[in-house]
This record gives C-alpha cells, sequence and structure tokens, in this order.
C-alpha cells in the first residue's frame, strides 16, 4: 500500500538574491520545527483501536499477534507492524489527519488576514454561502499572495512587518509605473517619476533590513550549533571513560534482563 503525504509549499516571491531567499526560508523553517505536534506516525489510542478492530475482522491471528505485541510495550515494532498491516483504515485516519491539519492552517490563516486585510478577509466572507468553488479559489489566491508574510508573523514578527511594508510598496510601484506609461504631460510624468524614484530607494532600505534580519538570525544559528558541538565533544569525553561505560553496561543489561529502566542514556 502506498499513502501519499501532503506537504505545504509556499513558493517565496524573487528577493534581491537567491541567498536572500535561503536565509529568510530558514527562518521560517526555524520556527516550524520548534512548533508543538506529535510526530508523523503517532497515533491516538482510539485511532490504534479502530486499525486493531479492522485488521482483527480481515486476519484475527495477525490481530493477536499485534495485541500481544502492544501488551509487551514494544511500541517501535508494533508501531512498525501496525503499518504494515494497517490497510485501508491507517491511510484513512492520515487522510483526515491531514484533513484537518489544512482546516486548521486555514482557519488560523483566515483569522490573521481578518486582523491585517480586512477588506479582502470581509469580501471572502461574503463569497462563502453564495459561491463555495468561488470561495476555494479566491482563498487560495490569496494564500499565494500572503502566505509568506503570514508565517513569517507567526515565527518572526519584526520579517512579517518588513514584508508587509514592501508588499505596498510594490502596489505603489506598480500602480507608478501604470500611471507614468499612460501620463501625456511632461511635468506630470516627472512628477510621478519622483515618486517612483522614493518608492525604489524606499523598496532598497527594506532588502537591507531583510538581508539584516536573515544575517541576525544566522549568528545565532551559529551560536546554537557551537553549543551543540561543544556538548557532544563533552559527551564523547565522558562516553569514552572506562568507569562511565562499566557503569553505564551493567545498567543495560539490568534494563534487558530485569526490566528496571534506567533510561539515562540512549541505546536505540
Amino acid at each position: 500500500m502506498v499513502m501519499g503525504a501532503v506537504l505545504m509549499v509556499c513558493a517565496l516571491p524573487c528577493g534581491s538574491a537567491e541567498a536572500d531567499k535561503k536565509d529568510e526560508a530558514g527562518i521560517w523553517a526555524e520556527g516550524q520545527r520548534r512548533g508543538p505536534g506529535r510526530r508523523r506516525f503517532d497515533l491516538t489510542d482510539e485511532q490504534i483501536d479502530r486499525i486493531m478492530k479492522q485488521i482483527k475482522e480481515r486476519d484475527p491471528a495477525k490481530a493477536k499477534e499485534l495485541a500481544e505485541l502492544r501488551k509487551k510495550d514494544d511500541l517501535d515494532e508494533f508501531r512498525s507492524q501496525l503499518r504494515e498491516h494497517g490497510g485501508e483504515e491507517l491511510a484513512k485516519i492520515f487522510r483526515e489527519r491531514i484533513e484537518s491539519f489544512r482546516r486548521r492552517m486555514d482557519a488560523e490563516f483566515l483569522e490573521w488576514l481578518a486582523k491585517n486585510y480586512q477588506r479582502e478577509a470581509k469580501d471572502l466572507a461574503k463569497i462563502k454561502p453564495k459561491d463555495p468553488e468561488l470561495y476555494n479559489k479566491k482563498l487560495d489566491l490569496l494564500k499565494r499572495k500572503y502566505w509568506r508574510i503570514y508565517e513569517a508573523s507567526r515565527w518572526n514578527p519584526e520579517l512579517a512587518k518588513v514584508l508587509m511594508e514592501d508588499l505596498e510598496l510594490q502596489k505603489r510601484r506598480d500602480d507608478l509605473i501604470q500611471r507614468i506609461k499612460r501620463e501625456k504631460d511632461e511635468k506630470k510624468r516627472n512628477e510621478l517619476a519622483a515618486k517612483l524614484q522614493e518608492v525604489v530607494e524606499n523598496r532598497f532600505e527594506l532588502i537591507v533590513r531583510r538581508k539584516q534580519i536573515a544575517f541576525e538570525h544566522l549568528l545565532k544559528r551559529l551560536k546554537d550549533l557551537h553549543e551543540q558541538i561543544n556538548k557532544s565533544k563533552a559527551d564523547i569525553k565522558e562516553w569514552r571513560n572506562e568507569k562511565f561505560i562499566e557503569k553505564i553496561v551493567k545498567e543495560r543489561i539490568e534494563e534487558l534482563t530485569k526490566g528496571i529502566p534506567k533510561l539515562k542514556f540512549k541505546w536505540d
């Protein structure tokens, strides 16, 4: 059985350089890693019972075997066997989980939209009862337009503020360009061109601010990496100590033969 996973990939608008996009993406990814949530294959007891019931109907012997494995509290092996024999019920649970995640993300995005872009949020809400299909299309368009800012607002409000300002400047830039193209009067064209220059200069300042935010984030990551390196170095030094080896091996044997949990050293 092949089960697909839905990955939400948000395309980033073009910045001043490819490196900038990678740095900013790193900020968002870092925030997402810190976010709460179950591991990918974790299941609730209720969901496990649903799967076990289906397996029992299809293969009672296998269900009994899995039940015994579950009692032994060998979670890694039990999860592995459950994924292998879970069948359609397991696939259904993952589809439900993906759909639930999508609805939750949409709800959070709409809440953010209502706070930051009220007019567009109200216009979207008016469409929903009249034309659900059009509503979904409009929602997708708004997510393409604002998702980058929304994601940044969750993990780095300073970056979100910069991106919001930049989006407004891009709108003004495009408007000015169209007005310059249509304008016939030379004096007015020059006035519009001066305004366009101001907008472009302001956008450049925002790009510099974006780069600064990414730079500061990289410095923090570098500091965290140094701390991890120093901790790993200290761990390795301790683990090579003969007394520590003797102690940890003795504890592991007691854990394996007597069921006495020590949990001070990760063996698996």
